[in-house]
């Protein structure tokens, strides 16, 4: 993915994992949100026709961002965008010079 605006690259996302952490105060255990990767993301516009299958599949919570091409993003972590978290759904990557990889994240649901 080559032709993608480096100007509309105006948010923060964190790509991490969800791990065990000791809580200072109570000495229990949370789960807890910690960071691995940092990185400067854009929010890629789906097509209308790409909309509606999602709609069809029930895969309504599912957003697709554009970074710059980094090996260390799997589908593994989680990130969170906004304060939001989301499972990475899908990575597909483009590691030619200046190329940016299209990341599909699916909002965690707190049940």
């Amino acid at each position: 993915m080559l032709n993608y605006d480096i100007s509309r690259l105006k948010y923060k996302v964190q790509f991490g994992t969800i791990q065990s952490v000791e809580n200072d105060n109570t000495g229990d255990y949370d789960e807890e949100f910690v960071p691995q990767v940092t990185c400067w993301c854009g929010k890629y516009t789906q097509t209308q026709t790409q909309q509606y299958t999602l709609m069809g599949n029930d895969q309504q919570d599912l957003i697709t961002i554009a970074i710059r091409h980094n090996s260390a993003v799997k589908e593994s972590l989680v990130a969170k965008l906004d304060g939001v978290q989301y499972n990475v759904a899908a990575v597909n990557s483009d590691d030619q010079l200046n190329a940016f990889d299209t990341v599909t994240l699916k909002k965690i649901s707190k049940a």
